[in-house]
């Protein structure tokens, strides 16, 4: 029997933002309160995390927060000009100070010696990019990125791309990623298996639906070898 072919979303499921993540808040709310907003932490967080929790934005991760929490506070037409103002910033820093999770450079080559692995994720190629400068790129038979397939998930056709260069089974695949809009329920949809990772901005979403509740869920990535037997 083949062993299953797992694939991993990037950002925040193999690569850790979190540096990143209170780089962009800290810029965010003082840009806001820059310009008029006079919002307190506590009620920058809250928002924030409403719009998480709502699915008020998808396919771009949280940068697409800027103009939303600017539009909401701030005066009709703001949010183009923080938009303008903050994008190059976030977009450098971004580079700068993301980086891989510490059990990654471990668990990839672990999990290697067993199963087939891929990536599909939304995130450029300039993420993926730590992937090789850790040598580990070469672990990874399947890489499907958006701007290279021209589809985002939670779209089904970046999923079939990567299914298809797997060929294997369906019910065979296993997607491992934070978010539930956007990777566990297509992944459900099309009939993979799925595990959520908890170490994530995405950890307050809540399954709405069936299609939405992963088959596992981890706080870590070191838990998924014993999960993976698991599912068998």
């Amino acid at each position: 029997m083949l062993d299953p072919f797992i694939f991993f979303d990037l950002g925040q499921t193999l690569i850790d933002e979190w540096s990143f993540v209170a780089y962009f808040d800290n810029l965010l709310f003082k840009t806001l309160n820059d310009y008029g907003a006079r919002v307190d932490r506590r009620n920058y967080t809250a928002l924030r995390n409403n719009l998480i929790l709502d699915r008020k934005f998808g396919t771009s991760g949280f940068l697409e927060l800027v103009p939303l929490i600017s539009k909401l506070i701030l005066p009709r037409g703001y949010e183009s000009t923080i938009n303008d103002v903050l994008m190059e910033d976030l977009l450098r820093n971004k580079r700068e100070l993301i980086k891989l999770f510490d059990e990654v450079p471990k668990i990839i080559p672990q999990l290697s010696k067993k199963y087939s692995l891929g990536i599909i994720s939304n995130n450029s190629s300039g993420s993926a990019n730590l992937l090789r400068r850790h040598d580990l790129d070469k672990y990874f038979d399947v890489v499907c990125l958006s701007e290279n397939i021209g589809f985002k998930k939670p779209d089904h056709n970046i999923f079939q791309k990567a299914l298809a260069d797997a060929n294997l089974s369906i019910n065979k695949c296993i997607m491992v990623g934070d978010r539930l809009d956007i990777d566990i329920m297509p992944a459900n949809e099309l009939g993979m298996k799925t595990i959520r990772t908890l170490n994530s901005l995405y950890k307050i979403q809540r399954a709405r639906n069936e299609k939405e509740t992963p088959l596992f869920t981890i706080n870590s990535l070191t838990e998924l070898p014993e999960i993976l037997l698991r599912i068998g």
